[in-house]
């Protein structure tokens, strides 16, 4: 399953041997060079605050969806 960027939706990488990113390591999206970290009780990356201890991190709501009228 791609584990995705909370504020562009980029797929973020990690190791391809794990099904789960680890909570452990700080990742980084290559798009908008946000830090994130896996949160497994939320099963999601979140946002890690500039400047805050690794146990912090702010959740970002999922981006919406617009619907386009063809």
């Amino acid at each position: 399953m791609p584990w995705r960027c909370p504020a562009c939706r980029t797929e973020i990488q990690h190791s391809s041997t794990e099904s789960l990113p680890d909570p452990a390591d700080a990742y980084r999206c290559h798009v908008c060079r946000l830090d994130l970290r896996f949160d497994p009780s939320e099963n999601r990356m979140v946002l890690i605050p500039i400047g805050a201890p690794d146990s912090q991190a702010r959740r970002l709501p999922l981006p919406f969806t617009v619907k386009r009228r063809t």
